[in-house]
C-alpha cells in the first residue's frame, strides 16, 4: 500500500493526465546515442583538422653573394727562390805561431780579441839580440871566407903562369892538381855555406817580429808580453775577414732547383742573407754558393751547401750600411734557384687541400679546380698548368667553401643577390590562415 503511494506521487500531471517517464528510453539516451554523438563530433573535428593544416612547399630564395676579392692570373717567367737556414763560419782560419824562440818584448794595442789586422802587419815581436849576435858572427865568417876565396884565386894564378912556362904534357887529373882546381872548390863552397847561414841568421832576426798572415781579426789571444815561447807556441787564433762562408742546410730533394759549381755549371746560386736581428725590410748581404759539402747534415740528415760572402763585417766603405755577419750567427738566406721559363706565382694561403685554388667564373660562381704545382717555396708556389690568363683567383677567406656559391666584388651591386633553390625552407602557413580568415 506504500509502495504505491509513492508511485503515485512520482506522476507527472500535465492537462489533469497523468503520465509516468519509462526507464528503458532513459538507458537508451544515454549509453547509446551520446557516445555515439561524441564519437561523430571526434571524426568530424579530425577531418577539418587535417584538411586546413600548414602545408610546406619547395620553393626559391634569395641567398646574398659573398663579397670577396681577386686577382687576375697571368703566366709569366717565374724566379724560383728557396728558403733556408744557416750559420756562419770562417774560410780561413789559423792559429799564429812563432817560427823563432825568445822572450816577447812588445805587443800591438790590437793585439786582443776582435782586433783587426791587414795583411802584413806587425802583431808582436820576440828579443832578436841572440839572433842578432849569430848574424854579426856569421857576417864575420862570410867575410873571412871571401878572403881566403880570394888569396886561392890568386894562388891560381900563379900557377897557371907556372904550368906555362914549365910547358910539360901531363894528364887532366895532375893538372888540376898544378893549377889548385880542388882548392879553389873547397873555399868556394865554404863560402856559400857561410853566406847560407848568414841568410838563415838575418831571416831569423827578421822572423822576431810576428806579422799578419792576411788581412784577419784576433779570435782568441794566448800569450803577453814576458811570455817565453818556442816554435810549437800558440800565440793566437786568426781568422780571415776578406771572405765568410755561410752554411746552408736544405732539403736533398731541392738541390736540383740549384745551381751549384763542379756539380751543374761553373758559377753558383746567388744567396741573399739577412741576419735574425734585422728588420724584414732592413738591408741584406748577398753571396755566392762555392760548393756541395760531401757529407749531409747529422741531426735533419739535410744537404749542407757552402756560400761564400765578400767583407763579411763591412769593413769597406761601399759595405758600411749593410749588415755585419758574425761567427756563429744564425741566419736566413733565399736562394735564387733555376728559372721557371713560363708559370704562375700563388700565395700558399691561396692553396687548399695541397693544389687546389679558387676561382670566380665568368657568372660570378665559386669554381673550386685542382692545378699542376711546378715548385713549392716557404710562402708562395709556381703553377705550371690548370689555370688560363686572366682567370680570376679569389684571394679572400671563405668559411664554407662550395661549388657554385655566388660572389661578388666590391661595388658589384648587380651581383648582391642571386637565386639559388635550396629546399624545404617556409610555409604557406600565414598566407592560408589569411585566405581562411577571409
Amino acid at each position: 500500500m506504500v509502495h504505491h503511494m509513492n508511485m503515485i506521487q512520482n506522476e507527472h500531471k500535465t492537462d489533469g493526465i497523468i503520465r509516468q517517464s519509462s526507464p528503458r528510453s532513459t538507458h537508451f539516451i544515454l549509453h547509446i546515442l551520446m557516445p555515439i554523438f561524441t564519437l561523430a563530433c571526434g571524426i568530424a573535428i579530425t577531418f577539418y583538422l587535417l584538411n586546413s593544416r600548414p602545408i610546406a612547399t619547395p620553393t626559391k630564395v634569395l641567398q646574398a653573394a659573398t663579397l670577396v676579392e681577386v686577382e687576375h692570373v697571368r703566366f709569366t717567367p717565374q724566379q724560383t727562390l728557396l728558403s733556408a737556414m744557416g750559420e756562419i763560419i770562417s774560410a780561413r782560419e789559423v792559429e799564429i805561431k812563432a817560427r823563432v824562440g825568445g822572450e816577447i818584448t812588445s805587443i800591438s794595442d790590437d793585439f786582443v780579441p776582435g782586433g783587426y789586422f791587414p795583411a802584413g802587419q806587425k802583431m808582436l815581436a820576440i828579443d832578436r839580440s841572440d839572433y842578432q849576435l849569430v848574424a854579426r858572427q856569421l857576417q864575420t865568417e862570410v867575410t873571412r871566407a871571401k878572403s881566403d876565396l880570394a888569396m886561392e884565386m890568386g894562388n891560381q894564378r900563379i900557377a897557371a903562369r907556372e904550368f906555362k912556362f914549365l910547358g910539360e904534357a901531363v894528364s887532366e887529373e895532375e893538372k888540376s892538381l898544378i893549377l889548385r882546381t880542388p882548392q879553389l872548390e873547397k873555399l868556394r863552397a865554404t863560402l856559400d855555406y857561410s853566406q847560407a847561414r848568414l841568410e838563415q841568421a838575418l831571416l831569423n832576426v827578421q822572423r822576431t817580429d810576428i806579422n799578419a798572415p792576411f788581412n784577419g781579426v784576433i779570435e782568441a789571444r794566448m800569450v803577453d808580453v814576458g811570455a817565453k815561447i818556442n816554435e810549437s807556441t800558440v800565440l793566437a787564433q786568426f781568422v780571415g775577414t776578406d771572405i765568410f762562408w755561410l752554411r746552408l742546410t736544405i732539403p736533398i730533394e731541392q738541390l736540383d732547383w740549384l745551381e751549384v759549381p763542379g756539380k751543374n755549371t761553373t758559377t753558383g746560386s746567388r744567396v741573399n742573407i739577412s741576419s735574425q736581428g734585422n728588420r724584414a725590410s732592413g738591408p741584406t748581404r748577398s753571396g755566392e754558393i762555392v760548393g756541395l759539402i760531401a757529407s749531409l747534415e747529422k741531426q735533419g740528415r739535410m744537404a749542407q751547401l757552402l756560400v761564400a760572402i765578400d767583407d763579411p763585417l763591412s769593413r769597406k766603405e761601399e759595405n758600411r750600411d749593410k749588415p755585419r755577419l758574425l761567427l756563429g750567427s744564425y741566419v736566413q738566406a733565399e736562394v735564387e734557384g733555376i728559372l721557371i721559363e713560363s708559370g704562375i706565382r700563388v700565395a700558399r694561403t691561396n692553396i687548399h687541400d695541397g693544389n687546389t685554388v679558387w676561382l670566380m667564373d665568368d657568372d660570378g660562381m665559386l669554381d673550386i679546380r685542382k692545378v699542376n704545382i711546378a715548385f713549392r717555396g716557404r710562402d708562395y708556389v709556381i703553377v705550371e698548368s690548370g689555370l688560363n690568363n686572366g682567370e680570376r683567383l679569389v684571394t679572400s677567406a671563405l668559411s664554407a667553401p662550395a661549388e657554385g656559391i655566388p660572389l661578388r666584388l666590391q661595388g658589384d651591386a648587380g651581383n648582391a643577390q642571386q637565386p639559388q633553390s635550396i629546399g624545404d625552407s617556409e610555409t604557406e602557413e600565414d598566407s592560408r590562415r589569411g585566405k581562411r580568415a577571409s
